[in-house]
């Protein structure tokens, strides 16, 4: 029983972590005085620090002639639990200044006790405040850049407006390589200036017309206009010189990094944000992968390879690629909210033509699927990430995998047997790898996706669905009756505000429970959706909001999840 309840507790701890970077206003309170507050809440009160909020009651935000309807309210919350669970009241300042917002309730904890967790939405008729608010919520807390979020909505709108011929835009994606010691070694206030630090370099650095934001948790992404590809690569030089020599002070201790740095051009025939971001971020992670402190600028002739509809190029590319075995493995941390420390990664590939260019997984390996020859890029995955598990085991961790597998693996019948000899090779147990079949690949071909799953849990390997959801086909795990259930991406982003994602990701969790399935929430990229998660009873999350991609296996499932 303690041991479940230390798990709890560390549980609670690393969600609350979180959410004191939401930009939701959350705050907790226990017999109507505040204990926890988060930057938004305190913001939107004028306050500065959290020793002003502790022991401060919540009726102090609440005006005077909302009070005794406020109580009566709370009263109700607490006696009957009352299904509707939400106020509209005038809130009050330190300066006086009363605004009308929302009040949403619900029951929480806190250290182990039991608290009420209060959400603050602003209403629309408040509209300077709403705008202040606004404007928070597009900033990052610590940096005061501009957030993901935010980001992705200017790319997005930017990428399309009209210029001239010789404007140059690109997109530059820089991460710090050396964040994570720093942190783990110097602790998280000193990591904390050191990412300030860098947010003002960049701006001192850039032109007026960029845009830089804190796109994860140690990347930031510039959107840079009115050059060429020479003198981006120039200022993407500039960055790196400034940032290796930039020192950062903290408690006595001076501290120093080192970045890599990504680039994409943004062109009539690359105008897609998301495309954008992945190809840039793939520059970086070959820019980081070759040592760190570099600059790798994304080749459109891979586009341009990769867009022909020429069937025997294709062939020709990725036969290429698989022989002269151009790929390496990323993961990525799958972190419980439950308290449990295991290390779970899924292995992702990483593809890289001739000049040393990273290549879309997504799109390489779709078209390695219309080739034929994606079984023989999984047959390499699953060996190498063997191999890696054997690795990691003589330094005594016993991590587990999640491996994806493709559409024509189904219907290899001698797959089944070939992973467990590989397994037996190795000497490892099944229950150190989990294998991810997509949702939609198991519903256009039943048949075998009964029939592989059958075989591989005979095996006792565990099988996830991957993307679940999307079809809302809960019939589905009557016929292919997976252990897993990975939600589906598109149904987390921007969880808080959307009701009908919510409803469903409810249902799936429910019919998870009703079938003994546990569920892992993909896609996490902000605090808000991963309270919500926390909330509703996921079991595990997976996300750049937790940890990007990375060579290396370096995450610390015992700490705060960051």
């Amino acid at each position: 029983m303690d041991a479940l309840n230390n798990a709890l507790h560390g549980s609670e701890a690393r969600c609350h972590t979180l959410i004191e970077n939401s930009s939701d206003a959350v705050a907790y309170i226990h017999d109507g005085m505040h204990v926890f507050a988060n930057r938004t809440y305190m913001d939107l009160f004028a306050i500065e620090s959290c020793v002003e909020i502790e022991g401060t009651p919540i009726l102090d935000m609440v005006s005077e002639s909302h009070r005794d309807t406020f109580k009566g309210f709370l009263k109700g919350f607490f006696e009957n639990s009352a299904e509707d669970n939400s106020l509209e009241v005038d809130c009050l300042n330190p300066a006086g200044e009363i605004f009308q917002c929302k009040m949403e309730l619900s029951p929480a904890t806190m250290d182990g006790e039991p608290c009420t967790q209060i959400i603050i939405r602003i209403n629309a008729s408040n509209a300077a405040l709403e705008k202040r608010i606004e404007n928070m919520s597009r900033l990052d807390a610590l940096t005061g850049l501009t957030n993901r979020q935010h980001f992705m909505q200017l790319l997005e709108e930017r990428i399309g407006e009209q210029g001239s011929e010789d404007t140059h835009r690109a997109l530059i994606y820089i991460t710090l390589d050396n964040f994570k010691v720093i942190r783990e070694d110097r602790g998280i206030s000193t990591s904390d200036i050191l990412l300030c630090d860098i947010a003002r370099l960049l701006e001192e650095n850039c032109g007026g017309q960029d845009c830089m934001s804190r796109f994860g948790d140690y990347s930031f992404t510039i959107l840079h206009y009115d050059s060429n590809e020479e003198k981006t690569l120039a200022l993407g030089e500039t960055l790196l010189h400034k940032i290796a020599g930039h020192v950062s002070e903290a408690d006595n201790h001076a501290v120093t990094t080192t970045g890599s740095i990504g680039c994409c051009a943004i062109n009539s025939k690359l105008c897609d944000a998301q495309k954008i971001i992945s190809y840039a971020d793939m520059a970086c992670e070959v820019a980081r992968s070759s040592g760190g402190n570099q600059i790798h600028y994304h080749s459109a002739i891979v586009n341009e390879q990769m867009g022909q509809e020429n069937e025997p190029e294709w062939d020709h590319i990725i036969r290429t690629t698989i022989d002269d075995e151009r790929f390496y493995l990323a993961y990525q941390p799958i972190v419980s909210l439950k308290g449990d420390t295991r290390q779970r990664y899924e292995v992702l590939l990483r593809v890289i033509d001739e000049a040393g260019h990273a290549i879309l997984p997504g799109q390489f390996l779709s078209l390695a699927e219309k080739t034929g020859l994606s079984g023989e890029i999984d047959h390499w995955i699953i060996a190498t990430a063997l191999r890696k598990l054997v690795e990691l085991r003589k330094d005594n961790s016993e991590a587990l995998f999640y491996i994806k597998l493709s559409g024509s693996t189904l219907t290899d019948a001698g797959m089944p047997e070939w992973i467990n000899g590989q397994l037996r090779e190795n000497s490892l147990s099944s229950d150190r790898i989990v294998f991810e079949i997509p949702e939609c690949i198991a519903i256009d071909d039943l048949k075998n996706a009964m029939s592989f799953v059958k075989s591989m849990q005979s095996l006792h390997f565990r099988i996830a669905f991957e993307h679940y959801g999307h079809s809302d086909q809960p019939q589905l795990l009557k016929h292919v009756p997976v252990d897993i259930l990975k939600i589906d991406g598109a149904l987390i982003s921007g969880l808080p505000g959307n009701k009908e994602n919510q409803s469903r990701v409810k249902a799936i969790l429910e019919l998870a429970k009703e079938h003994g399935k546990d569920t892992v929430a993909e896609c996490v990229d902000d605090a808000g959706s991963l309270a919500q998660l926390w909330q509703f009873g996921v079991d595990f999350i997976q996300g750049n909001f937790v940890q990007e991609p990375c060579k290396e296996l370096e995450y610390d499932f015992e700490g705060e999840i960051a």
